[in-house]
Formats: structure tokens, sequence, C-alpha cells
């Protein structure tokens, strides 16, 4: 045999995988033409998977997936198990929350959407600077009796990250049951050996991976986005920041933080309770040591609504319900984001406010931590269609807050940003809170942050040099992955 034989050999071999992965692609698009994702993102996988297979049917394998099918199964035991352990609270208003009630019939759409009622009786306090939350947040971890719930996307192993580690392995030897819950993408920085040495303390520990098996495996789109802390099914907490340095401020590549944060009591921590056991049980195949009956009504009496959502649900709820809020607004819709890459949905909702006169506002970070989602923003908030919508750029730092003040009617903190990943791929939760104090105190922190931002002008694409101008149109075909 000589050379000529083994390069025909390879040109033949070379030329049957080509043929294979351009029906792979064929096969693929297919799929995606016949699944229920937006039609934004069917058509950018569509032509994709057809017009350059090589790149697309990889990254489809990896990204593509839009739904878990385990994680409903998964669910439907955790939920039946719920609901024989927990008696739905028995909504009895009084005279002074009769106009309340009446403007939760409003609201119902939120509550099928989220499978739980909106609950009064809610005690929440708002944090919107991180050293504060992380302070307040030891104290409560080091008041636990019985458990905790500990869940966060990001975890660093950095100088706020140990302290962490070093109060759960304390709380854990003094035999509270920790339960220790991270997303497999967003720490993937946190090295076995913290898991080995939580272990050894007492601390379960899991790891929110999108399956079992390697077909599972592959489908890292998916991600556990949910910041979620727990004590004795008594208090719990949710919001923007994770467990780290930079969340401080104290970061030198960030600089000064902004985000929302909220420690709320009530009937409502049984949802948000619910929340994380759906996830421990996925992930652990065990269900955490948890009470249903330990919340007690508080005297601030805040209507709140736990809205935990993800690629799960029958129903596209995270869009659903925002669009719903967007068409609520009368005269005010206010929205933090740190990323702005709305769906079709969205964008109609948001054009339809400004028709209507609403002050619709967006406030977005003016530098970049993700820098294909950052341009991306610079090319929707360019859009023709939401000329209407006021941008603002924030200015004192880096910005992460989530948090949208709807009129004087409600207002919502949680992880949900404004971003095609978190309305349909990530796992999310927010709290929707009713209350005149919260809306005020919510109302009041906007004003500064929009006093600490420079306002874009109507068209700011066209305000930047011609290569962010190209790069942000370009990063705009991969908005149904960011």
């Amino acid at each position: 045999m000589d050379w000529t034989f083994w390069t025909g050999l390879w040109d033949a071999g070379l030329w049957w995988l080509l043929l294979l992965v351009q029906v792979a692609g064929f096969a693929m698009a297919s799929h995606v033409v016949s699944s229920d994702r937006s039609t934004q993102g069917t058509v950018a996988w569509g032509v994709s998977l057809v017009l350059a297979p090589l790149v697309a049917v990889p990254l489809y394998l990896f990204f593509g997936r839009n739904r878990l099918d385990t994680y409903v199964a998964a669910r439907r035991r955790v939920d039946r198990q719920f609901a024989r352990d927990h008696a739905p609270e028995k909504r009895e208003p009084d005279k002074a929350t009769e106009a309340r009630e009446r403007n939760l019939l409003h609201w119902k759409l939120v509550e099928n959407l989220a499978e739980v009622p909106f609950s009064a009786g809610n005690g929440v306090r708002l944090y919107f600077a991180g050293l504060a939350f992380f302070d307040e947040l030891r104290r409560s971890i080091e008041k636990a009796e019985s458990y905790l719930l500990f869940q966060f996307f990001i975890f660093r192993d950095d100088e706020i990250g140990r302290s962490f580690i070093e109060l759960l392995k304390e709380r854990a030897r003094e035999g509270v049951k920790v339960c220790f819950l991270v997303d497999a993408i967003g720490s993937r920085q946190l090295s076995r050996r913290v898991y080995r040495e939580l272990r050894k303390a007492g601390v379960e520990t899991g790891v929110f991976l999108p399956g079992r098996t390697l077909r599972g495996r592959l489908r890292l789109n998916f991600r556990n986005h949910r910041k979620v802390v727990v004590i004795d099914g008594k208090e719990a907490w949710l919001g923007g920041n994770n467990v780290g340095l930079e969340y401080t401020g104290r970061d030198p590549a960030f600089g000064p933080w902004r985000d929302t944060h909220l420690r709320v009591r009530g009937p409502v921590v049984k949802a948000l309770q619910l929340a994380f056991v759906e996830d421990w049980y996925w992930v652990n195949r065990r269900m955490p040591p948890v009470r249903w009956d330990a919340t007690r009504r508080q005297p601030e009496g805040v209507g709140a609504l736990c809205l935990a959502t993800g690629p799960v649900d029958l129903e596209d709820s995270c869009t659903l319900a925002h669009v719903h809020m967007i068409n609520r607004a009368r005269y005010r819709l206010w929205i933090h984001s740190p990323y702005f890459v709305p769906s079709d949905e969205i964008i109609v909702a948001l054009q339809l406010a400004t028709m209507r006169g609403v002050d619709v506002r967006i406030l977005l970070p003016s530098t970049a931590d993700k820098k294909l989602v950052w341009l991306c923003s610079f090319y929707y908030s360019s859009l023709p269609q939401l000329r209407g919508v006021r941008f603002f750029r924030y200015k004192k730092g880096f910005f992460h807050s989530k948090m949208l003040l709807l009129d004087e009617e409600l207002a919502s903190v949680g992880t949900i940003n404004f971003d095609n990943r978190s309305f349909r791929i990530n796992f999310e939760v927010t709290l929707l809170m009713m209350d005149d104090e919260i809306i005020r105190q919510c109302h009041e922190q906007m004003l500064r942050d929009f006093a600490d931002a420079v306002e874009d002008p109507p068209d700011p694409l066209a305000q930047q040099k011609f290569p962010l101008r190209l790069a942000a149109r370009g990063a705009r075909l991969l908005s149904p992955l960011l």
C-alpha cells in the first residue's frame, strides 16, 4: 500500500463524516421546528443547523435542548408529598384588606402560572448593599435551630465564601441540618476540596447538573440561577447577590456593586422552600429535612407571591407573567436589569405601554461583565419599536439589581434578568409584593439609582463606532442563548 491509498481512505472518511453531520443538522433542525421554543430561537437554530452544521450540531448538543423531562417527573413527586404534608392557608380578609383582595382578582393569571396564591401577612426587609445583606444573613444563619437550605448560582471560595463555609460547617457540627446547593456552571471554579470539607463537617452538598447521564450532562444550557436561603422554614432570603467578594463592592475589577436582596417571613416562605426542595430532590433524589408548619403571619401584612419559573414549566410562565405585568401598567413601569435581551413578546408589550403613555424606564449597567450580552443590549435599546422607552446606564460601579416597579400597585425583586435566558432557559425565582411601604422603599431607591445613571440618546447604537455597531448586530443573532 502506498500513501495514495491512505489519503484516499482519509478523503472518503472525511466526506462520509461531513455527510453524517449534515444529515444530523437536518434532523436536529426538524426537531427544532417541531418544538415549542420561541420563533426567534427556532429561526436561529434552524438556519444554523442547516447552513453551518459543523458548528451548530455540537452547539445544539450542549445548548439546544429547551426542556428537562426528568426534572418534571421529580417535581411531580415532590409536589405530591407537599400536598400531603401541607394544608393550604385559608383566606379570611377583613375590612381593611377587602380592597387588596379585590385587586388580587387581576392577578389570578400570575397565581395560576406560579401554582401558588398571593398570601397576606408577610414581613419583608429590603437590602440594597451587599455588605449589609451578608452581615444580616450570617446573623440569621447563626440563629438557625433545626435546618438550613442554602442555594446560590455562584459561590466563590474567596474571603466572603470562606466565611460562609466556616459558618455552615460550624452550624452542621452543632446539629443543624445544612443543605448546600450550587449550580455546576455558575460555581464551576469551586474545587472538590470544598465539597469534601463541607461533607466532612456534616453538610449535605448538591451540584445542579442538567442530567445524570452523558446525554443529560451535555445540556449545559440549563442553569439554576436561583439564590435562595431558607432557615427553619420560618425565614427566607432571595435576590440578586451571589456569594463572592465582588458582591461587597470590594473587587477592584468591578468596583462598587449595586444589587438588591430581601429577607421574608410569613406564609410565602413555604413557596420559596418548595422551590428549593424541588431542585434538591432532582439533584440528590432525596427530600431535605423540612417543616411546612413553621411559618407565622407577620404584623407588616405584606401581600406576596413567589414566582418560581424554569424550562420545566408547562407554560411559558416567566414570559407570560411579565407580559401581564407590563400590560397592567397605567402610568409607571420602572425596571432594573443587568442584561436586556428581550423576546418579541416583551418588545411588543413595552411598545404598547409607551403608546399608552406609561413612563417606562430601564436601568442597565454601563460596564460589561458579559460582553456578548452587553453588546446585545445596545442593539435592543436602539430598536425603533422601543424609542418610547427611556434607557439609563448606571455609572456608579457595576449594576446587578433585578427589580420591577409597577405603578403604586406592585414591586418585584428576585433573580430574573430581562433576557431570553432568564425568561425561558434558567431556573429563576422572584417575589411579587403588594404593599405601600415596600413600593415606597423601592421607588426611593430607584430614584437614587437613576440619579447615579446617564440616560441613553434615542438611538444609542448610532452613537457608537462602526466596529461596535457591527459587533452588536452580530451578537443579537445569538440572543436565543443569551
